[in-house]
């Protein structure tokens, strides 16, 4: 027999967590492997298991905020494990940021018996046309987030998406701090955010900050 999917819930009610314990705990080919209740927790539980095949985050994790989103960037930015958003909501702006975040799918709560199914359909679907699909959009979208940046900050841009420290930057491009200043100060301003985590946030979340 094949090794069982390996499942982690991020999940902050606890009557869901004891459905989904319950509902996955009865398909012979998947495991639940891990809980948690907050971003803080899941990105935790992240580093502390291996080889996890699915994430299922709910949106909301503390209120209405959509912390589950964010949570959802996070892991698709360390993780190759695939992210399915649970959520009661189905405004199609929350569905594509979820989607920006690194989503390859959602399910709408009401309809918990499909779980099981989606899960499989993601896992046996490593590069289906929806994910191509998703792939476009998610590019289409960060690169509107960078439209009005000139060609001198875009290059400043693509050092820093790339994890490039200012000073690295500096002897990179060999341009003087009160340059390189400048460029950040005005990437900055045109993209709204006042430091370079919330700027790849919004970029690789097509505005979402």
């Amino acid at each position: 027999m094949k090794n069982p999917i390996r499942v982690v819930l991020i999940e902050d009610d606890p009557d869901w967590l004891n459905i989904m314990e319950n509902l996955i705990g009865k398909e012979e080919d998947m495991s639940l492997v891990g809980c948690a209740q907050t971003q803080e927790e899941g990105i935790t539980l992240s580093h502390a298991l291996n080889n996890i095949d699915i994430f299922l985050v709910d949106i909301n994790l503390s209120g209405v905020n959509l912390d589950g989103i964010y949570t959802a960037l996070e892991l698709k930015r360390e993780k190759t494990s695939k992210v399915i958003m649970l959520t009661s909501m189905s405004e199609e702006d929350i569905i594509q940021k979820a989607f920006m975040a690194g989503a390859s799918d959602y399910i709408l709560k009401k309809d918990v018996h499909r779980i099981p199914e989606i899960i499989r359909s993601n896992y046996n679907n490593e590069s289906s046309p929806v994910e191509a699909v998703l792939k476009e959009f998610r590019r289409l979208k960060s690169e509107e987030q960078i439209k009005d940046l000139t060609n001198a900050e875009r290059e400043i841009f693509e050092y820093i998406e790339k994890g490039y420290s200012r000073k690295k930057i500096t002897l990179e491009t060999h341009k003087s701090d009160n340059t390189l200043k400048t460029h950040f100060k005005n990437i900055f301003k045109k993209l709204s955010v006042s430091n370079t985590k919330d700027l790849i946030n919004k970029v690789k979340t097509g505005g979402l900050k």
